[in-house]
């Protein structure tokens, strides 16, 4: 079996995009700014300093998904390999995740959804969920996971969704 690895962390963001982000912050801010002082400073009564709420929103929205592609983890991966599964990413505080094959006993896989619900040997699961990945990749991780698993002779259940695997569902990571 081949190994599987994908480094999550390096292709999210181009220098150009974060640039382009904060380029368009600021517009939003000094805009803000411009529409906040036009009553006090420039006369223009007519113009409200509460009006200048909705530019410092959006820049703060924008300046928001700036700074968190400018600070994004760089330890961020999927690893599939002949020992364990592997893997480390999510948005907030990711922690890493290690699986060894000879501890999964099933992996329960829906249809369409972007989810394994892996199922150990001493009762417990956990759900791997890959909707947060992109959808390319996270087609290559599903199959790789089911034709790993066959090869390391784990039962692979496919079910339309995991909506009746729910109540099974304990916390696992090593």
């Amino acid at each position: 079996m081949e190994k599987l690895f994908f480094n999550l962390s390096e292709e999210e963001f181009s220098k150009g995009r974060k640039l382009l982000l904060w380029i368009v912050t600021a517009f939003f801010i000094i805009g803000g700014i411009y529409v906040a002082l036009l009553s006090p400073v420039f006369g223009k009564h007519s113009i409200r300093p509460l009006i200048s709420l909705a530019p410092f929103g959006i820049g703060f929205i924008i300046g928001s998904t700036a700074l968190y592609a400018s600070i994004q983890r760089k330890d961020l991966f999927f690893l599939i390999d002949d020992d364990k599964i592997e893997f480390r990413y999510g948005i907030f505080r990711p922690k890493k995740y290690s699986f060894p094959w000879t501890d999964i006993k099933k992996l329960v896989m829906p249809h369409k959804e972007r989810k394994v619900k892996v199922m150990f040997k001493d009762g417990t699961s956990y759900i791997i969920d890959i909707s947060y990945i992109q959808r390319k990749k996270s087609t290559i991780i599903r199959k790789h996971l089911f034709h790993a698993a066959r090869a390391q002779n784990i039962d692979v259940l496919k079910v339309v969704s995991l909506a009746h695997h729910k109540k099974h569902n304990v916390s696992h990571s090593s």
